[in-house]
C-alpha cells in the first residue's frame, strides 16, 4: 500500500462525497422523480411526455431535488465530524503512548509519573472527545497550557480551583 502524508488517511480513504458529487445525486434523483411523474400522467391523461400540465412533476421532482440535497449534506458534514473526533483521539492517544514508550528512559520515580500522567490524558480523550462527537469543535487538537501541556484543559481548571 504507497504510504500517504494525509493524517486522515489510514487503510483507506473515507468515503467522503464532493459537493459535486452531492449536487449530481440530487439533481439525478429529481429529474427521475420528474420524468417518471411527467410519463405517468402522460399515459393517464393523453397528453404529451412534456407538457404544461406536467408542470407540478417538475415541481415534485425539484423538491424531492432540494431534499436529497439537503439529506447528503447533513451527512457530509457528519462524515467530517467523525473524521475530526477520530484524528483528534488519533493525536491525542498517540502522545500519550510515546510519552509512556520513552519514560523506559527515565528514573523509576519520573516513569510513574509520566506514566500517570499519560493515562489520565488517554482517560480524558475517551471521557471529553468522544461525547463530543455531535459537535467535534476545531479545539479538539488543543490541549494543556503553555505551563504545563500534559494537563487536558478540564483537568488544568479542577486543579486551579484547588489551589486558589
Amino acid at each position: 500500500m504507497p504510504r500517504c502524508n494525509n493524517r486522515l488517511h489510514m487503510h483507506h480513504d473515507p468515503q467522503i462525497p464532493s459537493l459535486l458529487r452531492r449536487v449530481s445525486i440530487s439533481v439525478l434523483i429529481g429529474l427521475f422523480i420528474a420524468a417518471v411523474g411527467s410519463a405517468v400522467e402522460a399515459a393517464i391523461e393523453h397528453h404529451a411526455l412534456i407538457a404544461f400540465e406536467s408542470i407540478d412533476e417538475i415541481v415534485i421532482g425539484i423538491t424531492a431535488a432540494l431534499v436529497v440535497f439537503a439529506y447528503e449534506q447533513r451527512r457530509h458534514k457528519a462524515i467530517l465530524n467523525k473524521v475530526r473526533v477520530i484524528a483528534a483521539m488519533n493525536h491525542h492517544v498517540r502522545n500519550a503512548l510515546q510519552t509512556i514508550s520513552y519514560s523506559a528512559y527515565t528514573r523509576q520515580e519520573e516513569q510513574i509519573r509520566l506514566v500517570a500522567d499519560s493515562v489520565n490524558r488517554i482517560q480524558w480523550a475517551l471521557r471529553e472527545i468522544l461525547p463530543a462527537e455531535e459537535s467535534a469543535p476545531d479545539s479538539l487538537f488543543s490541549h494543556g497550557s503553555a505551563a504545563n501541556p500534559a494537563i487536558p484543559p478540564q483537568k488544568e481548571r479542577k486543579q486551579d480551583k484547588r489551589g486558589a
